[in-house]
Protein backbone atom coordinates (compact mmCIF):
# COMPACT_ATOMS: atom_id res chain seq x y z
CA UNK A 1 0.00 0.00 0.00
CA UNK A 2 1.43 3.26 -1.22
CA UNK A 3 0.34 6.85 -0.16
CA UNK A 4 1.41 10.20 -0.14
CA UNK A 5 1.65 13.34 -1.86
CA UNK A 6 2.78 14.36 -5.08
CA UNK A 7 2.72 17.40 -7.04
CA UNK A 8 2.76 16.90 -11.23
CA UNK A 9 4.39 20.30 -13.28
CA UNK A 10 4.01 21.13 -16.61
CA UNK A 11 6.42 23.87 -17.49
CA UNK A 12 5.42 25.56 -20.50
CA UNK A 13 1.88 26.04 -19.15
CA UNK A 14 2.78 26.00 -15.78
CA UNK A 15 0.30 24.38 -14.83
CA UNK A 16 0.58 22.31 -11.52
CA UNK A 17 -1.65 19.83 -9.86
CA UNK A 18 -0.87 18.69 -6.21
CA UNK A 19 -2.79 16.28 -3.91
CA UNK A 20 -2.11 13.26 -2.39
CA UNK A 21 -1.89 10.13 -4.42
CA UNK A 22 -0.97 6.55 -4.71
CA UNK A 23 1.58 4.17 -6.03
CA UNK A 24 4.45 7.26 -6.16
CA UNK A 25 7.12 4.50 -5.56
CA UNK A 26 5.25 1.15 -5.93
CA UNK A 27 2.31 -0.41 -7.23
CA UNK A 28 -0.47 -0.92 -4.51
CA UNK A 29 -1.82 -4.12 -4.73
CA UNK A 30 -3.13 -7.53 -2.92
CA UNK A 31 -2.04 -10.88 -3.64
CA UNK A 32 -4.33 -14.50 -3.72
CA UNK A 33 -1.61 -17.11 -4.11
CA UNK A 34 -1.06 -20.85 -3.41
CA UNK A 35 0.95 -23.53 -4.19
CA UNK A 36 0.54 -27.82 -3.57
CA UNK A 37 3.49 -29.85 -3.25
CA UNK A 38 2.03 -32.70 -5.75
CA UNK A 39 5.06 -34.92 -5.02
CA UNK A 40 8.40 -35.97 -7.11
CA UNK A 41 9.17 -32.82 -6.47
CA UNK A 42 6.01 -31.45 -8.84
CA UNK A 43 3.72 -28.56 -7.58
CA UNK A 44 0.89 -26.73 -8.60
CA UNK A 45 0.28 -22.82 -8.01
CA UNK A 46 -2.09 -19.73 -8.91
CA UNK A 47 -1.78 -16.12 -8.64
CA UNK A 48 -4.52 -13.84 -8.62
CA UNK A 49 -3.56 -10.34 -8.57
CA UNK A 50 -5.41 -6.86 -8.45
CA UNK A 51 -4.22 -3.76 -7.92
CA UNK A 52 -6.32 -1.18 -6.03
CA UNK A 53 -6.74 2.35 -5.59
CA UNK A 54 -5.74 3.62 -2.14
CA UNK A 55 -6.85 7.03 -2.01
CA UNK A 56 -10.57 6.81 -3.89
CA UNK A 57 -13.35 5.28 -3.43
CA UNK A 58 -14.96 5.62 -6.44
CA UNK A 59 -11.54 4.18 -7.99
CA UNK A 60 -12.66 0.61 -6.55
CA UNK A 61 -15.51 -0.32 -7.78
CA UNK A 62 -15.13 -2.00 -10.74
CA UNK A 63 -17.22 0.69 -13.30
CA UNK A 64 -16.19 3.14 -15.73
CA UNK A 65 -17.22 6.24 -17.31
CA UNK A 66 -15.69 7.52 -20.69
CA UNK A 67 -16.09 10.85 -20.65
CA UNK A 68 -15.48 10.93 -16.96
CA UNK A 69 -18.13 13.20 -15.36
CA UNK A 70 -18.97 14.79 -12.15
CA UNK A 71 -19.86 12.19 -9.33
CA UNK A 72 -17.62 9.47 -11.11
CA UNK A 73 -14.60 11.50 -11.27
CA UNK A 74 -12.05 8.31 -10.71
CA UNK A 75 -12.65 5.56 -13.61
CA UNK A 76 -12.57 2.70 -11.77
CA UNK A 77 -12.19 -0.16 -14.34
CA UNK A 78 -8.69 -0.58 -13.41
CA UNK A 79 -9.54 -1.11 -9.55
CA UNK A 80 -11.38 -4.19 -10.10
CA UNK A 81 -11.04 -7.61 -8.48
CA UNK A 82 -8.56 -9.78 -10.44
CA UNK A 83 -7.03 -6.94 -12.72
CA UNK A 84 -3.60 -7.96 -12.85
CA UNK A 85 -1.77 -11.39 -13.48
CA UNK A 86 -3.69 -13.91 -13.26
CA UNK A 87 -2.11 -17.54 -13.83
CA UNK A 88 -2.32 -21.14 -12.73
CA UNK A 89 -0.23 -23.83 -13.43
CA UNK A 90 2.70 -26.63 -12.84
CA UNK A 91 6.32 -26.52 -12.36
CA UNK A 92 8.92 -29.29 -11.58
CA UNK A 93 12.12 -30.45 -12.83
CA UNK A 94 11.00 -29.56 -16.24
CA UNK A 95 10.70 -25.81 -15.47
CA UNK A 96 7.34 -24.38 -15.16
CA UNK A 97 4.41 -23.23 -16.61
CA UNK A 98 1.52 -21.12 -16.34
CA UNK A 99 -1.84 -20.44 -18.27
CA UNK A 100 -4.16 -17.35 -18.05
CA UNK A 101 -3.20 -13.71 -18.29
CA UNK A 102 0.50 -14.19 -17.53
CA UNK A 103 2.82 -11.73 -17.11
CA UNK A 104 5.76 -10.72 -20.07
CA UNK A 105 9.05 -11.48 -19.20
CA UNK A 106 9.60 -8.09 -20.94
CA UNK A 107 8.29 -6.76 -17.61
CA UNK A 108 10.68 -8.39 -15.24
CA UNK A 109 14.04 -7.29 -18.03
CA UNK A 110 12.46 -3.77 -17.05
CA UNK A 111 13.06 -4.47 -13.63
CA UNK A 112 16.30 -5.71 -13.61
CA UNK A 113 17.55 -2.65 -15.87
CA UNK A 114 16.57 0.27 -13.34
CA UNK A 115 15.85 1.00 -9.61
CA UNK A 116 12.14 2.63 -9.79
CA UNK A 117 9.88 -0.01 -10.50
CA UNK A 118 7.11 1.02 -12.64
CA UNK A 119 6.49 4.02 -10.52
CA UNK A 120 7.77 8.07 -10.57
CA UNK A 121 11.06 8.18 -12.15
CA UNK A 122 10.89 4.39 -13.82
CA UNK A 123 10.08 6.03 -17.17
CA UNK A 124 7.78 3.30 -17.24
CA UNK A 125 5.13 4.14 -20.17
CA UNK A 126 6.75 6.98 -21.09
CA UNK A 127 9.82 5.82 -22.26
CA UNK A 128 9.99 2.77 -22.15
CA UNK A 129 6.72 -0.07 -23.27
CA UNK A 130 6.03 -3.68 -22.42
CA UNK A 131 4.42 -4.07 -25.82
CA UNK A 132 3.36 -2.28 -28.38
CA UNK A 133 -0.32 -1.34 -27.32
CA UNK A 134 0.65 2.09 -27.22
CA UNK A 135 0.02 4.58 -24.07
CA UNK A 136 -1.68 0.90 -22.23
CA UNK A 137 1.90 -0.63 -22.88
CA UNK A 138 0.60 -3.76 -20.87
CA UNK A 139 2.43 -5.91 -18.52
CA UNK A 140 0.73 -9.10 -20.02
CA UNK A 141 -1.83 -10.52 -22.63
CA UNK A 142 -5.24 -12.57 -22.20
CA UNK A 143 -5.10 -15.79 -23.27
CA UNK A 144 -1.95 -16.60 -22.63
CA UNK A 145 0.65 -19.28 -22.09
CA UNK A 146 4.33 -18.91 -20.60
CA UNK A 147 6.93 -21.78 -19.74
CA UNK A 148 10.23 -21.03 -18.28
CA UNK A 149 13.06 -23.73 -17.88
CA UNK A 150 14.86 -24.85 -15.29
CA UNK A 151 17.72 -22.81 -14.18
CA UNK A 152 21.48 -23.74 -15.64
CA UNK A 153 23.90 -21.97 -13.42
CA UNK A 154 21.80 -18.70 -13.03
CA UNK A 155 20.45 -18.80 -16.86
CA UNK A 156 17.04 -19.54 -17.37
CA UNK A 157 15.20 -19.00 -20.97
CA UNK A 158 10.96 -18.70 -21.66
CA UNK A 159 8.80 -18.62 -24.29
CA UNK A 160 5.23 -16.89 -24.38
CA UNK A 161 2.65 -17.41 -26.60
CA UNK A 162 -1.10 -15.88 -27.18
CA UNK A 163 -2.84 -16.59 -30.02
CA UNK A 164 -4.16 -13.69 -32.47
CA UNK A 165 -7.63 -14.00 -32.81
CA UNK A 166 -10.00 -12.50 -35.76
CA UNK A 167 -13.28 -14.02 -35.77
CA UNK A 168 -15.27 -11.34 -33.95
CA UNK A 169 -18.56 -10.69 -35.63
CA UNK A 170 -18.86 -7.35 -36.98
CA UNK A 171 -20.95 -4.94 -34.67
CA UNK A 172 -24.04 -3.34 -35.45
CA UNK A 173 -24.62 0.95 -35.91
CA UNK A 174 -24.90 2.22 -32.71
CA UNK A 175 -25.35 6.19 -32.20
CA UNK A 176 -23.54 7.51 -29.07
CA UNK A 177 -23.83 11.52 -28.63
CA UNK A 178 -24.82 11.98 -32.04
CA UNK A 179 -22.34 9.75 -33.53
CA UNK A 180 -23.29 6.99 -35.42
CA UNK A 181 -20.06 3.78 -35.23
CA UNK A 182 -20.16 2.70 -38.66
CA UNK A 183 -21.23 -1.42 -39.06
CA UNK A 184 -18.17 -3.22 -39.80
CA UNK A 185 -16.10 -2.31 -36.77
CA UNK A 186 -15.21 -5.33 -35.21
CA UNK A 187 -14.92 -6.16 -31.38
CA UNK A 188 -11.89 -5.40 -29.90
CA UNK A 189 -12.78 -4.99 -26.01
CA UNK A 190 -12.59 -7.87 -23.84
CA UNK A 191 -14.99 -10.86 -23.49
CA UNK A 192 -15.16 -14.36 -23.96
CA UNK A 193 -12.23 -16.60 -26.59
CA UNK A 194 -13.44 -15.79 -29.82
CA UNK A 195 -16.19 -12.90 -29.01
CA UNK A 196 -13.50 -9.85 -29.94
CA UNK A 197 -10.09 -9.81 -31.90
CA UNK A 198 -6.81 -9.77 -30.00
CA UNK A 199 -3.11 -8.89 -31.53
CA UNK A 200 -1.08 -11.81 -31.46
CA UNK A 201 2.03 -12.17 -29.19
CA UNK A 202 5.06 -13.76 -28.99
CA UNK A 203 8.04 -13.46 -26.74
CA UNK A 204 11.04 -14.99 -25.95
CA UNK A 205 13.39 -14.31 -23.06
CA UNK A 206 16.49 -15.43 -21.49
CA UNK A 207 17.29 -14.67 -17.97
CA UNK A 208 21.10 -14.66 -15.53
CA UNK A 209 21.08 -14.02 -11.75
CA UNK A 210 24.59 -15.19 -10.47
CA UNK A 211 26.39 -13.30 -7.71
CA UNK A 212 26.53 -9.80 -8.15
CA UNK A 213 25.65 -9.94 -11.65
CA UNK A 214 21.96 -10.10 -12.95
CA UNK A 215 20.98 -9.12 -16.85
CA UNK A 216 18.04 -10.06 -18.85
CA UNK A 217 16.41 -10.11 -22.45
CA UNK A 218 13.52 -10.27 -23.94
CA UNK A 219 11.91 -9.76 -27.47
CA UNK A 220 8.21 -9.45 -28.16
CA UNK A 221 6.35 -9.63 -31.56
CA UNK A 222 2.97 -8.56 -31.70
CA UNK A 223 0.53 -8.92 -35.20
CA UNK A 224 -1.74 -6.73 -35.87
CA UNK A 225 -2.41 -7.39 -38.92
CA UNK A 226 -6.79 -8.18 -39.11
CA UNK A 227 -7.15 -6.71 -35.70
CA UNK A 228 -9.38 -4.43 -35.85
CA UNK A 229 -7.84 -1.89 -38.39
CA UNK A 230 -4.49 -2.92 -37.64
CA UNK A 231 -2.23 -3.37 -40.59
CA UNK A 232 1.52 -3.95 -38.88
CA UNK A 233 3.58 -6.03 -37.05
CA UNK A 234 6.08 -4.82 -34.41
CA UNK A 235 8.85 -5.75 -32.33
CA UNK A 236 10.15 -4.43 -28.82
CA UNK A 237 13.92 -5.96 -28.07
CA UNK A 238 14.47 -5.05 -24.25
CA UNK A 239 17.33 -5.54 -22.17
CA UNK A 240 18.01 -4.76 -19.13
CA UNK A 241 21.24 -5.50 -16.37
CA UNK A 242 22.41 -4.36 -13.03
CA UNK A 243 25.42 -5.28 -11.39
CA UNK A 244 26.17 -4.73 -7.11
CA UNK A 245 29.22 -3.66 -6.12
CA UNK A 246 29.71 -3.60 -2.21
CA UNK A 247 26.73 -0.68 -1.05
CA UNK A 248 26.47 0.58 -4.74
CA UNK A 249 24.81 -1.36 -7.63
CA UNK A 250 25.03 -0.09 -11.39
CA UNK A 251 22.34 -0.39 -13.68
CA UNK A 252 21.64 0.05 -17.60
CA UNK A 253 18.66 -0.59 -19.97
CA UNK A 254 18.23 -0.54 -23.36
CA UNK A 255 15.14 -0.78 -25.88
CA UNK A 256 14.35 -0.99 -29.32
CA UNK A 257 10.13 -0.36 -30.42
CA UNK A 258 10.00 -0.39 -34.28
CA UNK A 259 7.33 -1.58 -36.80
CA UNK A 260 7.65 -4.17 -39.84
CA UNK A 261 6.91 -0.62 -41.95
CA UNK A 262 9.18 1.61 -39.70
CA UNK A 263 6.30 3.65 -38.73
CA UNK A 264 7.65 3.77 -35.12
CA UNK A 265 11.01 3.04 -34.97
CA UNK A 266 12.23 4.30 -30.85
CA UNK A 267 15.78 3.62 -29.37
CA UNK A 268 16.05 4.22 -25.73
CA UNK A 269 18.71 3.91 -22.83
CA UNK A 270 19.33 4.96 -19.28
CA UNK A 271 21.73 4.38 -16.39
CA UNK A 272 20.75 4.23 -13.37
CA UNK A 273 22.10 3.60 -10.18
CA UNK A 274 21.53 3.13 -6.15
CA UNK A 275 23.11 3.55 -2.90
CA UNK A 276 22.68 2.05 0.28
CA UNK A 277 23.54 3.65 3.77
CA UNK A 278 21.69 1.56 6.55
CA UNK A 279 18.39 2.48 6.38
CA UNK A 280 18.45 5.05 3.37
CA UNK A 281 18.63 4.02 0.06
CA UNK A 282 19.57 6.73 -2.55
CA UNK A 283 18.64 6.08 -6.60
CA UNK A 284 19.04 8.45 -9.69
CA UNK A 285 18.38 7.74 -13.80
CA UNK A 286 19.04 9.96 -16.85
CA UNK A 287 18.68 8.29 -20.36
CA UNK A 288 17.21 9.48 -23.89
CA UNK A 289 14.64 8.51 -26.53
CA UNK A 290 15.21 9.10 -30.03
CA UNK A 291 12.59 7.70 -32.39
CA UNK A 292 12.26 7.99 -36.09
CA UNK A 293 11.94 11.83 -36.94
CA UNK A 294 15.22 11.94 -35.03
CA UNK A 295 13.92 14.18 -32.05
CA UNK A 296 14.78 12.94 -28.69
CA UNK A 297 13.39 12.86 -25.04
CA UNK A 298 15.10 13.24 -21.78
CA UNK A 299 14.61 12.29 -18.83
CA UNK A 300 16.50 12.59 -15.25
CA UNK A 301 15.38 10.93 -12.10
CA UNK A 302 16.34 11.18 -8.57
CA UNK A 303 15.11 9.19 -5.33
CA UNK A 304 15.31 8.20 -1.79
CA UNK A 305 14.11 5.43 0.49
CA UNK A 306 14.18 5.85 4.32
CA UNK A 307 13.48 2.31 5.52
CA UNK A 308 11.82 2.14 8.74
CA UNK A 309 10.97 -1.70 8.90
CA UNK A 310 11.34 -4.59 6.72
CA UNK A 311 8.06 -3.76 5.89
CA UNK A 312 7.79 -0.18 6.10
CA UNK A 313 9.40 3.29 4.13
CA UNK A 314 8.95 6.74 3.67
CA UNK A 315 9.93 7.46 0.27
CA UNK A 316 10.96 10.62 -1.95
CA UNK A 317 10.79 10.71 -5.60
CA UNK A 318 11.65 13.10 -8.39
CA UNK A 319 11.10 12.91 -12.39
CA UNK A 320 11.48 15.29 -15.12
CA UNK A 321 10.92 14.58 -18.66
CA UNK A 322 11.64 16.75 -21.84
CA UNK A 323 9.06 15.41 -24.12
CA UNK A 324 10.44 16.74 -27.51
CA UNK A 325 9.67 13.11 -29.20
CA UNK A 326 6.07 13.19 -28.15
CA UNK A 327 6.40 9.56 -25.99
CA UNK A 328 4.32 10.17 -22.84
CA UNK A 329 1.41 8.44 -22.16
CA UNK A 330 -0.55 11.72 -22.99
CA UNK A 331 2.26 13.72 -25.69
CA UNK A 332 3.60 16.84 -23.70
CA UNK A 333 2.25 19.54 -26.02
CA UNK A 334 4.82 22.45 -26.33
CA UNK A 335 3.66 25.22 -24.65
CA UNK A 336 5.75 28.59 -25.30
CA UNK A 337 7.93 25.74 -26.63
CA UNK A 338 8.67 23.72 -23.79
CA UNK A 339 8.11 20.13 -23.76
CA UNK A 340 8.86 19.63 -20.17
CA UNK A 341 6.67 17.48 -16.87
CA UNK A 342 7.96 17.34 -13.43
CA UNK A 343 6.42 15.08 -10.98
CA UNK A 344 7.63 14.51 -7.25
CA UNK A 345 5.82 12.39 -4.55
CA UNK A 346 6.51 12.06 -0.70
CA UNK A 347 5.05 9.05 0.75
CA UNK A 348 4.24 6.44 3.27
CA UNK A 349 5.07 2.41 1.56
CA UNK A 350 3.93 -0.16 3.61
CA UNK A 351 4.02 -4.18 2.65
CA UNK A 352 1.77 -6.66 4.40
Amino acid sequence: MDVGYQSINYKGSNNTVNGIGNNGSSTSQINFRGTEDLGGGLKANFRVETDWNTVSNKGNTGSASTPVVAGNETVAAASSFGNGEIRVGLAGGFGSIDAGAVNYNTLGTYLTGQPFGTAIGSGFRTFYVNDTAAAASNVRSDNSIKYVSPSFSGLTASLYYAGKQTKAVDTANTVTSGVTTAYGVKQTSFGGLGAYDMVGTTELGLNYANGPLAASFSTLKQDYKDVGTGTTDQTVNTLGANYTMGAAKLFGLYQTNKTNTNSVNNKTFTISGTYTMGSVVLMVQAGQLKNVADLKSKMFALGADYNLSKRTAVYARYESIDDKAGVAATAIAAVNGETTRTRTAVGVRHAF
